[in-house]
């Protein structure tokens, strides 16, 4: 079953259904329109095409050689099925096609699960100054500690 949940680009039309997912998933959708074309979506695989119901998301802030990985959602019902890994893996993939050499993120909640795929906290003063400005780093996340990984 979890081999028909096909990952695929995110379009425009996406942004409402992506905010849903991430308020269902207590994760802020604030500042993601911006960077749409960056995120990458898994629509149930017994949903209409252009269906508002979305099983998961992650999308990046690219800042130079150097991403923001965000929204990383997978819907509650569908937890647990490895969908977390694959976006993971693929959103990744799609960073080292861009010619990214660092993603970042910011979690309260996942650090266990980000060390496990490789990443490791820095000081915040590691980060990227353009980074820094972003909305994740100015009003979501402010006390949340940063993770890096070299791609």
């Amino acid at each position: 079953m979890v081999d028909e949940f096909r990952i695929e680009n995110a379009k425009i039309s996406d942004h409402s259904a992506i905010v849903v997912l991430l308020r269902n998933t207590k994760l802020p959708p604030d500042g993601i329109e911006v960077h749409m074309e960056n995120f990458l979506i898994i629509r149930h695989p017994e949903a209409a095409v252009g269906s508002e119901f979305l099983v998961g998301s992650v999308g990046l802030e690219i800042y130079g050689k150097s991403a923001l990985l965000r929204s990383l959602a997978v819907h509650p019902d569908f937890q647990g099925k490895g969908l977390g890994t694959r976006l993971v893996n693929r959103i990744t993939e799609t960073a080292k096609t861009k010619g990214i050499s660092r993603l970042f993120l910011l979690t309260d909640t996942a650090e266990d699960y980000f060390k496990k795929k490789g990443f490791v906290i820095v000081p915040r003063d590691q980060v990227p100054e353009d980074m820094k400005k972003s909305i994740e780093f100015t009003t979501l996340c402010t006390s949340s500690p940063s993770m890096m990984r070299e791609i």
